[in-house]
């Protein structure tokens, strides 16, 4: 399946919905917050994926793809979760998870960002979602005729907050942890080691649904 069809939030769409229907209304809020947050950060990141008309004419390609609701298998074809964004640019590749607090309040001190008094495993699951992305990409990449670009390409988490007011007291070891409008100015900031065709490599690959999910059927 191409992922490039994947609309932002459209996995927590389709359990919200099944929520609704077999346990009654309301039983889907909180899916549909966070799909509502995945949405939100969707639209920021449509803008690093835009072309200016003179690119166009001179057949550049994007600097930046990205590809939403992407389903993560447990390498024997069974999903076992999603990223909500995948970002390949410049820098590598982002796994990126929208947190959607409307009006909370987040602290974040290190590797604990708490959430209107609540301890939260947000920063922990950001790594891990990151990590576990890498041992599928890198395998298709290899397996694609680019081991030397499986090799090197980076899987960096983040974590973007739709809404709330955020505290920062430490800074999360190994994870980036942003509101929406820091969101651009914090990708762009990270060092560029991937050419414009290494990038289109790797969106190829990413784009598979089979690269995220060994064994499942196209």
């Amino acid at each position: 399946m191409d992922l490039a069809r994947n609309a932002p939030g459209i996995g927590v769409s389709y359990e919200a919905a099944r929520r609704r229907q077999a346990e009654g209304l309301g039983a889907d809020r909180s899916w549909r917050v966070g799909a509502d947050g995945e949405v939100a950060v969707g639209e920021v990141l449509a803008e690093l994926t835009k072309v200016s008309r003179w690119d166009r004419l001179r057949g550049r390609p994007p600097s930046w793809w990205v590809l939403h609701s992407v389903p993560l298998g447990d390498g024997r074809g069974r999903v076992r979760g999603d990223v909500d964004h995948v970002l390949i640019g410049p820098p590598g590749v982002i796994t990126i998870n929208s947190k959607h607090h409307r009006a909370g309040r987040l602290t974040l001190d290190g590797e604990q960002l708490v959430v209107n008094g609540h301890l939260t495993e947000y920063v922990r699951k950001a790594r891990r979602e990151a990590e576990r992305a890498a041992q599928f990409l890198r395998p298709a990449l290899a397996g694609a005729g680019t081991p030397e670009l499986a090799a090197r390409v980076a899987v960096r988490p983040m974590l973007a907050i739709v809404g709330g007011r955020l505290l920062i007291s430490r800074w999360a070891p190994g994870v980036t942890v942003v509101m929406t409008r820091q969101l651009l100015h914090a990708v762009r900031s990270i060092p560029a080691v991937l050419d414009a065709a290494e990038v289109a490599t790797v969106y190829e690959v990413a784009r598979r649904s089979t690269t995220w999910n060994p064994g499942a059927s196209s």
